[in-house]
């Protein structure tokens, strides 16, 4: 038996010869917009010289490192708020890719990076949807009617611990139409296509495109530059695809449809539309029933995973250079963390670790242990205190149709998962929702609702009707919603109808008359809608937390931060897991990243808030930074430090750690739990296993003895700064990761800290229009106002050509 990845070392790293010149970076200013400047410049010049660059820093100098091959950079360059110089410093190096360094690190990366992505875009039988993302095979995977599921993979350079490098390999999928757009389109029929993305099959290289409009002209008639000529787009295709061209192409009317797009230099371009493929988020309804096919079990990721790499990696040409792949990944040393112990209501204790005086259980009893604890009458959850006022604001509509059986089985459901609340008793509210076009005008008839009823400070369940367009983009009316209702003092979070719409329907009694009860085969799914809309929606929202840590943590208070959307989210958990609270959420100017001001006065507020709280110092203080951490952020936190010290609110000797949470990453990095190759025992790996590289750490935070359909996939987190170790700050968020409230018989793959800014933001962070909304219910708003969030998605397409 032996703990394998999804890392192949790189066999020859020590026969590359890879020479590169350095030039100083002038003009480029540490302020809010740095990171986005060098990720820019990177991207850019390396597009524009058709080779590898990237930016390191010397002395507090940033400086561009350009491959020797390479043409050289242009004088200046136009960035966000300024141009930058750059100046040669005379000197060519060369590449050690064996010397570990934070500066050598960065450059022997991307010119891996570049060097593999471009060996694989070379390709024929592979395509990439955009620059950086994943390679699938042309050939689909599977077929479901008119969906076709392309298989690819996702490869990055990886450093192990003994200071080799890899490439992490991981599979992927995307759901793609099997049909292409029609040939002859209309203004009226392209509607259901604007905005909507493709895979656009121009000759041999296909790629993504966001599709903007529809020409007026055919593929004869729409003429684009060649060289110092005019010609057709059809014409144009054909003479720069690789011959023989593909049957697609060849079979292309001459009068079809033309579509436009913007690439990733924000220039118009057009397409031939019966080239288009329609591209389906996994959110997407009509794939929803077929994503279960792209969940893989280990043993079947595993062998896939191999599969590609013996297919596509095992050699990989880029000039005169060919990287050779190991055949068999890289074996992992074991290293696991316990989980915590845990308190309920009644002081009862459970733990897997043998705590004398405790509930004492094996690892694989454990879930369903919490959950008999949480509905055992002498357990119970650990917070015991009644509801406070409580408020359910439903539509019109489902009050007139299923509204009633629903109140009685959600109050049920509360009553049973919390019988110390007192009885769930909102006030029933229902708000006018008929015949409204946009989702302003359903949020002000919502709002108007409350004023007309007077509400009184309270908490509550606010149903929608509205549904975001577009898969998986943010939610307005909820954001709406949830935002307006904070100034009257009401804490609501949001569900949607179209569940109850699903699992009720209408049914006669022997008397004739109508009602509506659940129906029968969808009684599971709705048991767990309401158990779900119980602890996540109403419990949660109310800060009646089922269960907290017996075992405490090594931080002594522990901050975590988010920023979405212009808006911030912090949650702040004492040493000790028993107290958990929350700021209101504060207004960024920047859409993804706080001012240095910005996080100096919350940390203040919430630094001094604890310290009154607690009866112990606060010595080792760790915040969780959800995504990138910003240099100001990191500034903004050491100032606030610096000021309480100053004040006496903390001890001289305090200690601040600052931890990177990912949440995504380009290839994932998977451990496997390998019995036995031949007869295909493959298994995941089991909950609590880590592993420390330098400055990175991958947390198993599900995995065996708890059921997961999938390959578990560990946690990132980068150790930014600090004092505490790495291991100690490891472990608290392993510990973190086990207050799993939304399922108390599983496990979580994030912390709380993450888990509950997640939900906050979702709805709190969501954009809305905030001058269409006006409040003035005398004013008629003429125009629809919507926001389609997917663009804030969307990352740029930097196009790599070998």
């Amino acid at each position: 038996m032996s703990i394998e990845s999804n890392v192949f070392l790189l066999l020859n790293l020590s026969e590359l010869a890879t020479r590169y010149r350095l030039y100083e970076i002038r003009g480029l200013k540490r302020h809010a917009e740095y990171y986005q400047n060098q990720q820019n410049l990177i991207h850019r010049l390396s597009y524009l010289l058709k080779h590898p660059v990237t930016v390191i820093e010397h002395d507090d100098k940033p400086y561009l490192v350009v491959s020797d091959d390479a043409a050289e950079p242009p004088e200046r360059f136009q960035i966000i708020r300024g141009i930058v110089y750059f100046k040669s410093t005379g000197k060519t190096l060369t590449l050690d890719y064996s010397l570990r360094t934070p500066q050598n690190d960065k450059i022997c990366w991307r010119f891996l990076h570049f060097m593999v992505q471009s060996s694989l875009f070379g390709n024929a039988q592979l395509w990439q949807s955009s620059a950086g993302k994943p390679f699938f095979e042309k050939v689909p995977h599977q077929k479901f009617g008119a969906i076709s599921i392309f298989r690819g993979f996702s490869v990055r350079p990886f450093f192990t611990e003994c200071g080799e490098i890899g490439l992490c390999v991981d599979v992927q999928h995307k759901f793609i139409c099997q049909y292409s757009l029609p040939t002859f389109l209309t203004e009226q029929s392209f509607q259901q296509y604007k905005a909507k993305h493709c895979i656009y099959h121009y000759g041999h290289q296909w790629y993504e495109i966001q599709l903007s409009e529809l020409s007026d002209l055919n593929a004869m008639e729409q003429m684009v530059p060649d060289g110092n000529n005019l010609i057709s787009l059809l014409d144009y295709i054909i003479k720069h695809s690789r011959k023989p061209i593909p049957e697609d192409l060849a079979s292309i009317s001459q009068d079809a449809a033309v579509v436009h797009y913007f690439n990733n230099q924000n220039e118009d371009r057009a397409a031939i539309a019966a080239l288009c493929y329609l591209v389906y988020d996994t959110a997407d309804p009509a794939v929803q029933k077929y994503h279960s096919h792209t969940i893989l079990k280990p043993g079947i990721r595993y062998f896939a995973i191999h599969q590609l790499v013996d297919k596509y990696l095992r050699e990989i040409k880029f000039g005169k250079i060919t990287l050779k792949v190991a055949c068999i990944p890289e074996q992992v040393s074991q290293k696991i963390f316990t989980l915590p112990d845990y308190r309920f209501g009644n002081n009862h204790r459970l733990s897997v670790r043998g705590t004398k005086g405790t509930m004492q259980v094996t690892l694989d009893q454990v879930g369903r242990k919490r959950l008999e604890l949480l509905s055992s009458q002498k357990a119970g959850m650990y917070v015991q205190e009644p509801f406070d006022r409580q408020y359910l604001l439903l539509p019109q509509t489902v009050g007139d149709s299923f509204g009633s059986e629903f109140v009685q089985d959600l109050t049920k459901t509360v009553d049973q998962l919390y019988p110390a609340g007192g009885g769930y008793k909102p006030q029933i509210i229902y708000y006018p929702d008929r015949g409204f076009r946009t989702y302003i005008e359903q949020g002000r008839a919502i709002l108007q609702t409350v004023e007309d009823h007077r509400l009184q400070p309270g908490y509550g369940i606010v149903m929608l009707n509205y549904t975001p367009t577009f898969a998986r983009q943010h939610d307005p009316l909820a954001a709406l919603v949830v935002r307006k209702l904070k100034e009257y003092d009401l804490y609501v979070a949001t569900i949607h109808s179209a569940t109850g719409k699903d699992c009720y329907e209408l049914k006669y009694n022997k008397h004739g008359q109508p009602f509506y009860a659940m129906r029968s085969q969808k009684r599971g799914k709705l048991l767990g809608y309401l158990r779900a809309v119980g602890l996540n929606k109403i419990l949660l929202t109310n800060e009646r937390w089922p269960f907290v840590l017996d075992t405490p943590l090594h931080a002594d208070v522990t901050i975590g931060i988010d920023v979405k959307h212009h808006t911030a989210g912090y949650i702040v958990v004492n040493k000790y897991g028993s107290r958990i609270w929350t700021l209101p959420p504060v207004t960024s100017k920047q859409q993804e990243q706080l001012s240095k001001e910005q996080i100096t006065t919350c940390l203040i507020e919430i630094l001094t808030r604890e310290v009154e709280q607690v009866t112990y110092s606060l010595l080792n203080i760790v915040i969780h930074r959800d995504g990138r951490v910003y240099d100001c952020e990191i500034e903004g936190a050491k100032q606030a430090i610096t000021v309480l010290k100053a004040q006496g609110v903390l001890s001289q000797d305090v200690t601040l750690t600052i931890l990177e949470i990912s949440k995504s990453a380009p290839a994932s990095l998977r451990l496997f739990d390998v019995v036995s190759k031949e007869g295909q025992n493959i298994n995941n790996i089991n909950i609590g296993f880590y592993r420390i590289i330098n400055n990175d750490g991958y947390l198993c935070s599900t995995g065996q003895p708890f059921s997961k359909q999938g390959t578990v996939k560990p946690l990132h987190v980068k150790y930014i700064e600090g004092t505490l170790s790495f291991e100690l700050c490891l472990e608290d968020i392993h510990y973190l990761t086990a207050l799993t409230w939304t399922k108390p018989d599983d496990c979580s793959r994030y912390p709380i800290t993450t888990k509950l800014n997640d939900r906050r933001l979702s709805e709190d962070a969501s954009e809305y229009d905030e001058d269409a909304l006006k409040f003035d219910f005398l004013e008629d708003i003429e125009s629809e106002v919507m926001s389609d969030e997917n663009a804030d998605n969307e990352q740029s397409r930097e196009e790599i050509i070998s």
